[in-house]
């Protein structure tokens, strides 16, 4: 029998007393009310302890959920600095690609600029190649973007789920508590 139990029986004993005439007061047998006195006595320590036991597994339920969100902004921290010096290595690969093709589109216009028809073709040519190779480097920008952008998004759904988790041990705490 619990205490909330224990209290109910002890408010049914002082209501089904009888009462003295004239007075607020009444009989009770003494034995029966030291009797539920003395249950309530004993079953008190064992609720505190459970309450105690809730609040150390609330304590832990708290750390470890510091310590997984801390990992994961560490590791996210990680990824987008790997991100990072990623799409800096794509961006000088890409424009030392470009330099590369302009500095070709260059050589090639200057070998043929002597020759009118040729010299046309050559500067078609040397700007298909800028263009081409300003294409090139664009994509490569774009993709670096939206790679970092899938990464940041992805970064963005752990932590939701971790501060999800730590929402729900949080409610679960306070249903107990009630």
């Amino acid at each position: 029998m619990d205490v909330m139990l224990l209290i109910d029986a002890l408010e049914d004993i002082l209501d089904k007393s009888a009462g003295i005439p004239l007075s607020n007061k009444v009989i009770v047998h003494k034995e029966e009310l030291l009797d539920i006195i003395k249950e309530i006595r004993m079953k008190i320590p064992d609720e505190v302890k459970q309450a105690q036991w809730i609040k150390e597994e609330r304590q832990k339920i708290l750390i470890e959920a510091k310590k997984e969100a801390e990992s994961i902004r560490k590791e996210c921290e990680d990824k987008l600095q790997r991100l990072k010096d990623e799409r800096q290595r794509i961006l000088a690969e890409a424009e030392k690609e470009a330099e590369i093709m302009r500095m070709e589109a260059d050589q090639k216009l200057q070998s043929l600029i002597d020759e009118s028809e040729i010299t046309k073709k050559a500067t078609e040519q040397a700007k298909e190649l800028i263009t081409a190779a300003q294409q090139d480097a664009k994509k490569i920008r774009l993709g670096s973007k939206i790679y970092a952008d899938d990464v940041l998004a992805d970064l963005e759904d752990r932590v939701y789920n971790v501060m999800e988790t730590i929402r729900n041990n949080r409610e679960e705490l306070k249903n107990k508590k009630s």
